[in-house]
C-alpha cells in the first residue's frame, strides 16, 4: 500500500477530522484511510504509539464491516486485534485499509493492515462487529456535517533521562513529569501506582461520540493502549525502554456520552526479562465493564530501541 496524499478524500465526522483521519478510498467491504502523525498523538515518552491511531484502527475494522451492510443496518465493532511489526514513524502518514472478509446475518469480520508513507508494514488487524437494530442517535449525514471540534494545543513532554519506570509514572501521578499529549487529550489522569499496576480515569465526553450516542471505539483502543504502556513502564529501568507488540480488545458495553467517570486498570500478568502480558479494563463506577483487553509488550533496552 503507498499512500497518494494528493487522492481525492471524502468528508468524515469530526471526530476523525480532529484525529486527521481522511478517507482515500471507500467502496462496500473495502476502504483505505490515511492519517498524519504528529507530536499532538505522542505518548509521555515522545513516540507514537498504536493508541496514536486508534479512531482510525477502528474507522478500518469497523467500517469495513458497515460499509457493506445493507441501508438500514448498524454494526458495533465487538472485537479488535492489532499485531505490531515495524515502529510507527514520528511524524508524517500512515495509511490503515479494511477488508470485509465475512458477513452473516449477526456477525461481520474484518481484516486490515497499518503501513507508513514509503510503505513499511506497521501493524496488522483483524476485528469483529456485531449487526445490531438500533438506531442512531445522530442521523450520519448529520454526524458528518457537524461542527468542527476545536483542536487542542499538545501537552509537553518531559525529559525521562536517568529515570526508572516507576519514577516516571510516579511522577505522572504525582503531577511533577507531564502526561503527554496523547494522554492529555484523552485526559487521562492517574489515581493509583504500584510496580505492575496502574489506574486512571477519563470521561465520556461529546468530542468522543459516534452516531449512536457512545464513545466511539477507537477512543477507548487509544485509552487501553495508554494505560497499558504507563502499567509496562513501571516494570523499566533507566536503562530500558518498552514497545507495546499487540493488544486484543474486546468491547463489551459501550460508555455512553455524559455517563459516569470512566476507570481504566492495567496489571501486570507476567513480567519476563523479554516479553510481559499486560491485562487491562475500562469500568464504571459500578463496576460495569467496559472494555477488557490483554497485551504483549517487549522490554528492550534504550540502546536497541534507538
Amino acid at each position: 500500500m503507498s499512500i497518494d496524499n494528493s487522492a481525492p478524500t471524502v468528508k468524515l465526522d469530526p471526530l476523525n477530522t480532529l484525529m486527521d483521519v481522511r478517507a482515500v478510498a471507500i467502496t462496500p467491504g473495502d476502504l483505505s484511510f490515511a492519517q498524519t502523525i504528529g507530536d499532538r498523538f505522542h505518548d509521555h515518552r515522545g513516540r507514537t504509539v498504536l493508541g496514536s491511531l486508534g479512531v482510525m484502527i477502528d474507522g478500518a475494522m469497523g467500517g469495513a464491516v458497515y460499509s457493506g451492510l445493507t441501508s438500514g443496518h448498524q454494526s458495533v465493532l465487538a472485537q479488535v486485534t492489532v499485531s505490531a511489526a515495524a515502529d510507527i514513524p514520528s511524524t508524517g502518514t500512515v495509511g490503515a485499509t479494511g477488508a470485509l472478509v465475512h458477513l452473516d446475518d449477526g456477525v461481520g469480520l474484518a481484516s486490515g493492515q497499518l503501513r507508513s508513507d514509503d510503505s513499511t508494514l506497521l501493524a496488522v488487524m483483524a476485528g469483529r462487529a456485531m449487526i445490531v437494530s438500533r438506531p442512531p442517535v445522530v442521523a450520519p449525514d448529520d454526524y458528518i456535517a457537524g461542527p468542527a471540534l476545536d483542536v487542542p494545543v499538545p501537552e509537553e513532554i518531559s525529559d525521562l533521562s536517568g529515570l526508572s519506570g516507576s519514577d516516571v509514572v510516579e511522577g505522572i501521578l504525582a503531577g511533577t513529569i507531564k502526561r503527554g499529549p496523547l494522554a492529555g487529550l484523552l485526559d487521562l489522569t492517574l489515581t493509583e501506582v504500584t510496580p505492575g499496576a496502574v489506574v486512571g480515569e477519563l470521561a465520556p465526553v461529546e468530542w468522543m461520540a459516534n452516531p449512536l450516542g457512545a464513545v466511539q471505539g477507537g477512543v477507548l483502543i487509544s485509552a487501553t493502549d495508554a494505560i497499558t504502556g504507563l502499567a509496562a513502564q513501571t516494570l523499566t529501568t533507566a536503562e530500558q525502554d518498552y514497545r507495546v507488540l499487540d493488544h486484543k480488545i474486546d468491547f463489551l458495553r459501550s460508555p455512553a456520552i455524559g455517563g459516569p467517570v470512566m476507570r481504566a486498570e492495567a496489571s501486570v500478568i507476567r513480567a519476563g526479562r523479554r516479553l510481559a502480558l499486560i491485562e487491562s479494563r475500562i469500568v464504571d463506577n459500578t463496576g460495569q465493564v467496559y472494555i477488557r483487553a490483554t497485551s504483549s509488550v517487549q522490554m528492550i533496552s534504550q540502546q536497541v530501541h534507538s
